[in-house]
């Protein structure tokens, strides 16, 4: 794995985002809360959920203690989910534009479901893109549900537009 590799992954998920978040914005306050499957994440929910977690994984990456989960009862609005967003986006381009030559072999100490867990940061950052694009799948398909597909969220998709 390279830092090339891993910002170009990082790159395309904030395209991805920032599709998802233009068609969401066609939705009234209902359509962005209702819930679709049995899971209680609705699009704003998601959207907060993607943002929750990226911020806590990029604090572990750093060494820093983790903030607490954010929710829909603290991204209210599509407008707090980017105020949120685009600091992290520059952060994370910033904390992996400035890894240095050891990065491959750091280790990422974080608690998940109340275990303490240790990974390569390669693979915590592996972890995280891959999270975004299984959330961004999910609301992909909400959207399109309520009449506003993104498209085609492809990586190839990204490559050619960029």
């Amino acid at each position: 794995m390279d830092k090339p590799t891993i910002a170009t992954l990082y790159e395309y998920g904030i395209w991805a985002n920032k599709k998802l978040l233009d068609k969401a914005r066609a939705l009234n306050d209902a359509q962005l809360r209702q819930p679709f499957t049995k899971h209680e994440f609705s699009i704003l929910g998601s959207l907060a959920h993607l943002v929750s977690a990226e911020w806590r994984w990029l604090q572990a990456w750093q060494g820093l203690p983790m903030m607490d989960a954010l929710t829909v009862a603290d991204l209210t609005t599509l407008d707090a989910v980017v105020a949120r967003w685009e600091p992290l986006w520059a952060e994370r381009r910033a904390f992996i534009a400035n890894l240095g030559d050891d990065w491959l072999t750091y280790d990422v100490r974080r608690t998940v479901a109340g275990r303490e867990i240790r990974l390569p940061l390669w693979q915590a950052l592996i972890h995280v893109a891959n999270h975004g694009m299984q959330h961004r799948s999910e609301i992909a398909l909400m959207l399109t549900d309520l009449g506003h597909s993104p498209g085609d969220l492809d990586l190839l998709m990204y490559f050619l537009q960029t």
